[in-house]
C-alpha cells in the first residue's frame, strides 16, 4: 500500500478504536497514529527508500511542531499531562532506544522484521516509556499497516524472524484497492473528528 493509504488507514484506525475524550487526547492520538501507520516503511529497499525515510522523518518533526505549536498556542493540556507521566530522562533513554530498534529494522528485508508482531511489541513497550497516554494510538496504527500490507503478493514476515508470512494475494500496493482504502480512511477519519469534536465541545 502507498505511504498515504496507511496513514490514512491507520489514522482512522486508532482514531476509531480508542475515540478520545479530550482535545489533548485527539492531537495525540492524530499525531502519534500518523507517525505509528507509517514507521513500519523505513524498512524499504527499493531505489527511493532514501525518499520513504525521509518522508517518515519529515512527518514525525512536523507531528511534534504542530503538537508543540497547539500547546503553545492552545494550551491544549500535553505538557501537564507529559509532566504528571512521564520525564525528561525517560523520554530520551526510550527516544534512543526507539532509534535503536528503527535502525535495526531499516536494515532488514522489507516487509521482515519491521512489519511483525516482535517489532509491534518492542515499539509500543518503547512508545509506552516515552509517554504511556500514547501506546494505544501507536500500537492500533501500527497494526493496522501490518494488517492491511497483508492484502498484497508479498509476504509479510509476521512471525520474524521465523520465514514464515501471510500474503492474501488480493492486490497490488499500488493498485486500485490502495486508492479505495485511503479514500475509505479518510472518510471514516473526517467523520469520526467531525463527532469527537461535536462530543468534546457541546456534550
Amino acid at each position: 500500500m502507498t505511504g498515504k493509504t496507511h496513514l490514512s488507514v491507520g489514522t482512522a484506525a486508532a482514531i476509531c478504536v480508542t475515540q478520545p475524550q479530550t482535545l489533548s487526547s485527539l492531537l495525540l492520538c492524530l499525531g502519534t497514529a500518523a507517525i505509528g501507520s507509517v514507521i513500519s516503511d523505513i524498512d524499504v529497499t527499493t531505489s527511493d527508500s532514501r525518499e520513504q525515510l525521509n518522508k517518515i522523518s519529515i512527518l514525525t518533526l512536523l507531528v511534534i511542531a504542530a503538537l508543540l505549536f497547539a500547546e503553545w498556542k492552545w494550551n491544549v493540556g500535553i505538557r501537564y499531562r507529559f509532566q504528571k507521566e512521564s520525564s525528561i530522562y525517560r523520554l530520551a533513554v526510550s527516544f534512543l532506544l526507539f532509534l535503536g530498534v528503527c535502525t535495526f529494522g531499516k536494515n532488514r528485508p522489507h516487509r521482515s522484521f519491521m512489519h511483525s508482531l516482535p517489532a509491534l511489541v518492542i515499539l509500543s513497550g518503547i512508545v509506552y516509556g516515552i509517554f504511556p497516554d500514547l501506546t494505544p494510538y501507536f500500537f492500533v496504527a501500527m497494526l493496522s499497516h501490518m494488517l492491511i500490507d497483508m492484502l498484497n503478493y508479498k509476504n509479510v514476515r509476521i512471525l520474524y524472524p521465523l520465514k514464515f508470512g501471510i500474503s492474501l494475494d488480493l492486490c497490488h500496493a499500488n493498485g486500485p484497492v490502495s486508492k479505495a482504502l485511503f479514500y475509505a480512511g479518510l472518510a471514516v477519519l473526517s467523520a469520526m473528528l467531525l463527532f469527537l469534536l461535536y462530543r468534546i465541545y457541546f456534550i
